[in-house]
């Protein structure tokens, strides 16, 4: 009987190309098997294909553009010139030329790269550089490129939340997100006739509604009352607003709050996992490993410490995570590479650093999602690269 353990360590050793949603009658043939049936191609054309806008709006739904990192360089990235539906979806972490190759040969619509291909401004569109050659290329065989990045990261049950999910705990964000809300202000209006007479919170809304203040458009109605309305809107139309009040022949008042951002609870940078029980050093090393799919990891033991040592608790940063796992207080650290001097303060502090090289802490996620892209939109069919991988190995 194969354990749990060993069961995730066989799925993630085997990397799945396509991903086609079971039907019941495929499900119900005697001997068909659910894996056997998810890595069976089908013919695109046998099926309903979507609109890129159609399949770029369920990628925002997924994971809101609004997560990412300020700095980073998510989305659409290459829109080509004629539009076409989509009908092949293709997977990868890094978008390289040979990456490329294959998904030219699966003659992919769209591809989805984790880390954006266009990042640094182009100067020039030409052939003596390879990211350009890439960009070059999709235009001209009308391949739409998305990279959806740090919103991955950072939204609930993405791609960080699944990288801790090789520990058993209680799972927290490290650095939660400050949502930004989408209107600066709510703006508490009433209002009365010459004889006093209060208005509602409809006819309040209907006096105040105009083409330039217009609801769902320039406001958002959050509460009304016999007495009140309440909206939300933004700085910009608090002016209009008060000119509304000025001009209106009723009795028209209004006061504005700011509309605070919130952080996040469970969404943002990083995850912290107390474990439910304690694992040795080793132990948690090989979970990493299965988890990863990998068979070498980097490791800087904290100061005192040895394979057999427990620790209670761990850090998880998909990447490159020194900058948010600094001074975080756990017993290991989980991340795709830190510096030098980084390891020394974190060996230094108690924590046991492990390292699996950048992309090998997210390259796995891809299957995670391919499935959930297809719970969202089962007329695609999803390809996940097999000729990605790290550009550093082990030797």
């Amino acid at each position: 009987m194969i354990s749990k353990l060993n069961l995730r360590c066989l799925l993630n050793s085997y990397r799945s190309f396509t991903f086609v949603k079971a039907t019941s009658a495929t499900a119900s043939r005697p001997g068909s098997h659910l894996c056997r049936t998810i890595n069976r191609c089908s013919a695109t054309d046998q099926r309903s294909m979507a609109t890129l806008t159609e399949v770029v709006s369920t990628l925002k739904k997924m994971a809101p553009l609004s997560l990412a990192e300020s700095w980073d360089n998510v989305g659409l990235l290459v829109e080509p010139e004629v539009r076409k539906p989509v009908g092949r979806v293709f997977l990868t972490n890094d978008l390289t030329e040979d990456v490329l190759e294959e998904a030219v040969s699966v003659d992919t619509d769209l591809i989805i790269s984790y880390h954006p291909p266009v990042f640094a401004p182009f100067k020039r569109i030409t052939s003596d550089a390879w990211k350009s050659r890439i960009v070059s290329r999709c235009l001209s065989r009308g391949i739409a490129i998305y990279s959806p990045h740090t919103s991955w990261d950072a939204v609930e049950n993405g791609l960080t939340d699944w990288l801790i999910s090789c520990f058993d705990g209680t799972v927290s964000t490290i650095q939660p997100l400050n949502i930004n809300p989408e209107f600066s202000h709510v703006v508490t209006l009433s209002a009365s006739l010459s004889d006093n007479t209060p208005l509602s919170g409809i006819e309040i809304k209907a006096i105040v509604e105009s083409s330039d203040f217009q609801a769902d458009k320039h406001f958002k109605v959050v509460h009304y009352n016999n007495s009140q309305l309440q909206v939300l809107c933004n700085s910009s139309s608090l002016l209009t607003l008060n000119k509304v009040a000025k001009s209106s022949k009723c009795n028209l008042f209004f006061y504005a709050n700011k509309n605070e951002s919130l952080p996040s609870s469970n969404m943002g940078a990083g995850r912290y996992c107390q474990f439910r029980n304690e694992l040795t050093i080793n132990a948690a090393i090989e979970k990493i490993k299965c988890h990863l799919g990998v068979d070498n990891l980097m490791i800087a033991l904290a100061r005192g410490s040895t394979l057999e040592s427990t620790i209670d608790s761990a850090a998880a940063v998909a990447g490159s995570g020194a900058s948010v796992l600094r001074g975080v207080d756990a017993g290991l650290y989980l991340t795709g590479e830190m510096s030098h001097h980084d390891v020394l303060d974190a060996v230094h502090n108690k924590v046991t650093v492990v390292l699996a090289n950048h992309s090998n802490t997210e390259r796995n996620y891809l299957n995670v999602f391919a499935g959930r892209l297809l719970e969202e939109m089962p007329q695609l069919n999803v390809h996940v690269s097999k000729v990605d991988r790290d550009p550093l190995m082990f030797v």
